[in-house]
Protein backbone atom coordinates (compact mmCIF):
# COMPACT_ATOMS: atom_id res chain seq x y z
CA UNK A 1 0.00 0.00 0.00
CA UNK A 2 1.63 3.48 -0.87
CA UNK A 3 -0.30 5.07 1.98
CA UNK A 4 -2.03 4.48 5.43
CA UNK A 5 -4.28 6.96 7.01
CA UNK A 6 -4.75 6.56 10.91
CA UNK A 7 -6.90 8.18 12.95
CA UNK A 8 -7.64 8.87 16.34
CA UNK A 9 -9.74 11.51 18.19
CA UNK A 10 -6.64 13.98 18.61
CA UNK A 11 -4.90 13.13 15.15
CA UNK A 12 -4.40 11.57 11.82
CA UNK A 13 -1.00 10.48 10.55
CA UNK A 14 -0.69 9.87 7.11
CA UNK A 15 2.40 7.91 6.08
CA UNK A 16 3.75 7.43 2.75
CA UNK A 17 5.65 5.75 0.90
CA UNK A 18 6.42 6.68 -2.88
CA UNK A 19 8.83 5.98 -5.89
CA UNK A 20 8.91 9.49 -7.29
CA UNK A 21 7.89 12.48 -6.10
CA UNK A 22 4.62 12.48 -8.68
CA UNK A 23 3.70 9.20 -6.84
CA UNK A 24 4.26 10.79 -3.59
CA UNK A 25 2.78 14.22 -4.05
CA UNK A 26 -0.51 12.02 -6.10
CA UNK A 27 -0.98 9.66 -2.80
CA UNK A 28 -0.65 12.75 -0.56
CA UNK A 29 -3.24 14.16 -1.78
CA UNK A 30 -5.63 11.04 -2.06
CA UNK A 31 -4.86 10.37 1.44
CA UNK A 32 -5.64 13.55 2.66
CA UNK A 33 -8.92 13.75 1.34
CA UNK A 34 -9.37 9.85 2.27
CA UNK A 35 -8.49 11.46 6.04
CA UNK A 36 -11.11 14.45 5.64
CA UNK A 37 -13.92 12.59 3.79
CA UNK A 38 -13.38 9.50 6.39
CA UNK A 39 -13.01 7.40 2.96
CA UNK A 40 -12.37 7.17 -0.56
CA UNK A 41 -15.07 8.18 -3.21
CA UNK A 42 -16.62 5.81 -5.54
CA UNK A 43 -18.78 8.35 -7.08
CA UNK A 44 -17.61 9.45 -10.99
CA UNK A 45 -16.19 12.86 -12.00
CA UNK A 46 -18.96 15.09 -13.45
CA UNK A 47 -16.68 17.47 -15.16
CA UNK A 48 -15.74 20.26 -12.75
CA UNK A 49 -12.11 20.40 -11.26
CA UNK A 50 -10.49 22.41 -8.57
CA UNK A 51 -6.83 23.27 -8.68
CA UNK A 52 -4.61 23.16 -5.56
CA UNK A 53 -1.25 24.60 -5.72
CA UNK A 54 1.66 24.93 -2.91
CA UNK A 55 5.10 26.01 -2.73
CA UNK A 56 7.53 25.17 -0.33
CA UNK A 57 11.32 25.40 0.23
CA UNK A 58 11.70 21.80 1.11
CA UNK A 59 9.79 18.48 0.07
CA UNK A 60 8.25 18.51 4.24
CA UNK A 61 6.96 22.46 3.48
CA UNK A 62 5.70 21.35 0.25
CA UNK A 63 3.69 18.67 1.62
CA UNK A 64 2.05 20.69 4.26
CA UNK A 65 1.12 23.80 2.15
CA UNK A 66 0.01 21.36 -0.32
CA UNK A 67 -2.33 19.21 2.28
CA UNK A 68 -3.43 22.63 3.59
CA UNK A 69 -4.74 23.64 0.11
CA UNK A 70 -6.51 20.23 -0.39
CA UNK A 71 -8.19 20.93 2.51
CA UNK A 72 -9.16 23.94 2.15
CA UNK A 73 -10.60 22.96 -1.46
CA UNK A 74 -12.47 20.41 0.70
CA UNK A 75 -14.41 22.97 2.79
CA UNK A 76 -14.82 25.61 -0.09
CA UNK A 77 -16.05 22.69 -2.74
CA UNK A 78 -19.65 21.70 -2.99
CA UNK A 79 -19.42 18.25 -4.27
CA UNK A 80 -16.45 15.58 -3.33
CA UNK A 81 -13.29 15.85 -4.47
CA UNK A 82 -11.29 12.66 -6.35
CA UNK A 83 -7.65 12.14 -6.20
CA UNK A 84 -5.70 14.32 -9.26
CA UNK A 85 -5.90 13.35 -12.27
CA UNK A 86 -3.23 15.80 -13.47
CA UNK A 87 0.13 17.07 -11.86
CA UNK A 88 2.81 19.79 -12.37
CA UNK A 89 5.77 20.54 -11.07
CA UNK A 90 7.69 23.13 -11.23
CA UNK A 91 11.29 24.86 -9.15
CA UNK A 92 9.77 24.37 -5.22
CA UNK A 93 5.90 24.48 -6.70
CA UNK A 94 3.47 21.81 -7.55
CA UNK A 95 -0.11 21.75 -9.15
CA UNK A 96 -2.64 19.85 -9.67
CA UNK A 97 -6.64 19.29 -10.37
CA UNK A 98 -9.20 17.57 -8.62
CA UNK A 99 -12.36 16.29 -9.91
CA UNK A 100 -15.29 16.66 -8.29
CA UNK A 101 -18.11 14.25 -7.92
CA UNK A 102 -21.40 15.69 -7.39
CA UNK A 103 -23.01 15.39 -4.06
CA UNK A 104 -21.20 16.41 -0.90
CA UNK A 105 -19.94 13.96 1.00
CA UNK A 106 -19.67 14.88 5.04
CA UNK A 107 -15.81 16.23 5.88
CA UNK A 108 -13.87 16.78 8.64
CA UNK A 109 -12.25 19.68 9.52
CA UNK A 110 -8.10 19.26 9.63
CA UNK A 111 -5.04 21.10 9.18
CA UNK A 112 -1.79 20.03 9.11
CA UNK A 113 0.09 19.85 11.89
CA UNK A 114 3.61 18.48 10.79
CA UNK A 115 5.28 16.72 8.00
CA UNK A 116 8.14 14.85 7.37
CA UNK A 117 9.65 13.41 4.41
CA UNK A 118 13.23 10.89 3.68
CA UNK A 119 14.24 10.17 0.78
CA UNK A 120 16.38 7.34 0.12
CA UNK A 121 17.27 7.37 -3.75
CA UNK A 122 14.34 6.69 -5.71
CA UNK A 123 12.25 5.63 -2.91
CA UNK A 124 10.21 9.14 -0.46
CA UNK A 125 8.92 7.95 2.37
CA UNK A 126 7.07 10.36 4.18
CA UNK A 127 4.85 11.34 7.28
CA UNK A 128 2.22 13.68 7.90
CA UNK A 129 0.00 14.87 10.44
CA UNK A 130 -3.01 16.61 10.49
CA UNK A 131 -5.20 17.72 13.59
CA UNK A 132 -9.20 18.84 13.64
CA UNK A 133 -9.60 22.90 13.72
CA UNK A 134 -10.50 23.69 17.33
CA UNK A 135 -13.40 25.66 17.81
CA UNK A 136 -13.40 28.04 20.43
Amino acid sequence: MPYTVDSTATATVISLSAKSRAELVRDLVASVLEAAYGGTSTAPAEGQIVPIQAAGEGEAELLTNLAADTLRAVRETPGTLLPPRWLAFDEKRVTATLPVAGGAAASRDLVPRSAAVERSLPDFKGRIELAPVSTG
